[in-house]
């Protein structure tokens, strides 16, 4: 691999279409109950509002990521222009249809990286899931150990 790697970051179609067979299934369900309309209506506007928050809680935080090798991890999130060092919190699922990572910059604020694979990026997934089983750190050294 070259380095620095510079992955764009964009909203997940899979993820979107899960959601909406989700919403749709859930709908379905609703409708198979024995209910008055008014039970069915505060049903479908619990599901039409949890719809919407998941919707908004997918956008994605980082536009870009920047993968060195060192094993430094760079973001940049969406409304910024420069990029800010990021460290991996324990607990990543690294797999090969989905990676999920938790980033916290020296701030202490914590973007949540969730990547898919799309017809787009699949070389882009593939290149950060090796980085991130072979160079980035996810444990800092402990002093109390």
């Amino acid at each position: 691999m070259q380095f620095p790697i510079l992955i764009g970051l964009h909203r997940s179609r899979l993820l979107d279409t899960i959601l909406l067979i989700a919403v749709i299934l859930a709908s379905a369900a609703i409708l198979g109950f024995r209910c008055s309309p008014s039970i069915h209506a505060s049903l479908f506007c619990a599901v039409l509002l949890l719809a919407m928050q998941a919707w908004y809680a997918l956008t994605p935080a980082i536009k870009q990521i920047r993968l060195e090798r060192n094993g430094e991890i760079f973001i940049a999130r969406v409304g910024e222009s420069d990029f800010v060092q990021a460290v991996p919190k324990p607990g990543a699922i690294i797999h090969p249809w989905l990676t999920v990572v938790r980033l916290q910059t020296a701030d202490a604020r914590t973007a949540t990286l969730i990547a898919t694979v799309d017809r787009k990026n699949s070389e882009n997934l593939r290149r950060l899931r090796m980085f991130m089983r072979w160079q980035a750190n996810f444990s800092e050294p402990n002093d109390d150990a």
